[in-house]
């Protein structure tokens, strides 16, 4: 019998965030609040809950059809951009009161200057809500920092032009418990045993959903699953974004993925969602490590290799959009630090195209590896 925490959801929990998962930002959730769309990583979506909005992820959908603005994105552009171009000209998105972009995340800075561009040439459906790009600087100076609270007074102006409130001090503190109360669920996520593809399907759910509807199921899928053991090697998965489910099933033939460090995976909520006060939100933002534009540089390949060491990997998977301009400056530094650590290292390079060509070149890779380690 289902634990009484499910429920209360008509079904059980896990099937709940495997169906948010599959339909992203489709996926309607129990409470419907003003949508606000967030195109990539480092944006405190604390921020959009305070103002009275739900923050709904838009970088992870899917393409049913192209519109006129397919034939003028450059070959250079990632797919995620170009799948929300040309479903943001299509009108899927009219149902959002406004697009937040992240300037840290590069695919984000992309789609933005690819829409400010449509709009500006009067070429843009009328579906097409405000936008707003969040400029948040990664560093700690006093300069900085008056920047960055600056940054935030321009986003709750946009709030209020869309029909928001303006975040008072008393709402940004409540959303924030409840990104807490997420964030403790989410570590029982990561050490429930489960393997990690499951893990990436149901922590991406919460992109989709509020902040406790997300920690209410993840809390009650945890207690009506049970514990697996793990088999084979301990497996970090590194590099491009990445959200697929039958890519993380053939890395999981060789072993359990226990630390997923791409942009896709356990680097997000970012750290300053669960702080109390906007001071402090702002200032655990600036500092997430995650971002690969923080300040020093040598913060994000510091805080990925701890990130490895912590969850004791003996294999590390890296993988990369055939797009990428950012990861792959990266490869040779970590590579020479997982080996000085006798870390498996296998730089399964850029993806194909193709899924299943890709699938059966990295599954060789791997094997050949493993096969030569012994």
């Amino acid at each position: 019998m289902p634990h009484s925490s499910s429920l209360r959801f008509g079904e059980a929990a896990g099937t709940l965030l495997d169906r948010a998962f599959d339909a992203r930002d489709r996926h309607r959730p129990s409470v419907p609040l003003p949508r606000i769309g967030i195109f990539g990583n480092g944006f405190p979506e604390t921020l959009v809950a305070a103002a009275g909005g739900l923050p709904v992820h838009l970088s992870m959908g899917r393409l049913r059809r192209t519109t006129a603005i397919d034939e003028f994105i450059e070959p250079f552009v990632d797919e995620e951009v170009r799948v929300f171009l040309n479903r943001l000209m299509n009108g899927e998105f009219a149902d959002c009161l406004g697009i937040i972009f992240a300037r840290d995340d590069a695919p984000a800075l992309v789609a933005y200057q690819y829409t400010s561009e449509w709009v500006r040439q009067g070429r843009a459906p009328k579906s097409v809500p405000p936008l707003f790009l969040w400029n948040l600087v990664h560093t700690a100076t006093p300069a900085v920092m008056h920047f960055n609270a600056l940054q935030a007074e321009k986003l709750f102006d946009f709030f209020e032009r869309i029909g928001l409130r303006r975040p008072s001090d008393e709402a940004i503190a409540e959303a924030a418990a409840a990104e807490a109360g997420r964030r403790q669920a989410l570590e029982r996520l990561e050490t429930a045993g489960l393997s990690g593809t499951t893990a990436m399907r149901w922590r991406n759910a919460g992109r989709f959903m509020s902040a406790t509807e997300h920690a209410d199921l993840l809390n009650a899928a945890l207690v009506d699953t049970k514990r697996t053991a793990q088999k084979g090697m301990r497996i970090g998965l590194i590099g491009s974004s990445l959200a697929s489910t039958a890519s993380y099933e053939v890395f999981e033939r060789f072993g359990t993925i226990v630390c997923d460090w791409q942009p896709w995976g356990a680097v997000w909520p970012g750290p300053g969602n669960g702080n109390a006060t906007l001071p402090e939100i702002l200032r655990a933002t600036a500092a997430d490590p995650s971002c690969p534009r923080i300040t020093p540089t040598t913060a994000y390949r510091n805080a990925l290799l701890q990130a490895l060491a912590n969850a004791r990997c003996d294999l590390v998977l890296c993988q990369l959009a055939p797009t990428d301009d950012t990861f792959g400056w990266e490869i040779p530094a970590l590579a020479s630090s997982l080996e000085r650590r006798a870390i498996a290292f296998i730089n399964l390079g850029f993806r194909d195209t193709d899924p299943e060509t890709w699938h059966a070149r990295a599954a060789t890779l791997i094997s050949a590896k493993l096969e030569a380690r012994k």
